[in-house]
């Protein structure tokens, strides 16, 4: 069956759009891929598949996308989302699980992808700001996991996620 599917991502950094544009090229049949500041500009009903990128927000996708999610409607769905922490870690585990939980509400859905991601350089200086012992103190533990995050997306997060969205998409 041919699909018509729709690529949509909301990206701080440009680590999403970047893990947006490696899964859109293995996508086969009819496809479009755009930024969710631009979603207006086309009408979701000619997409009977979504493939929706975001960065993790507090704990979840960012507002933008999870405001998207929530109007999509039987709709095969599928997500990827960039962290700076690492997509196998506790944190990325309560992601996938409350972005599933979004996603799974009114359409079908398919899959769900995290790989790491650079964090905003403003959010690490802002975290530096906050009171000691508040939300995101800058520990040892933070900084080095900020650090680790630094050199990602790269090849090897482009090619898993490529491989996996394989998987999911082009056997349906």
């Amino acid at each position: 069956m041919s699909h018509n599917t729709l690529v949509a991502y909301s990206s701080l950094t440009g680590n999403t759009k970047m893990v947006a544009g490696r899964i859109y090229e293995i996508i086969e049949g009819n496809k479009k891929l755009i930024s969710l500041n631009d979603i207006k500009e086309i009408d979701i009903n000619q997409f009977d598949r979504i493939v929706v990128g975001f960065w993790v927000d507090k704990g979840t996708a960012d507002k933008r996308t999870r405001e998207f999610i929530k109007k999509l409607s039987q709709k095969e769905i599928a997500y990827f989302g960039t962290l700076g922490a690492a997509p196998d870690s506790e944190h990325g585990e309560k992601v996938k699980e409350r972005v599933t939980t979004l996603c799974s509400e009114k359409n079908e859905f398919l899959g769900g992808f995290l790989c790491r991601g650079k964090i905003d350089p403003k959010l690490v200086e802002k975290m530096g700001k906050f009171p000691l012992k508040l939300v995101h103190p800058l520990t040892p533990e933070r900084l080095k996991r900020i650090e680790d995050a630094k050199p990602h997306p790269n090849e090897k997060d482009f090619q898993e996620a490529e491989e996996y969205f394989k998987n999911i998409l082009n056997k349906r």
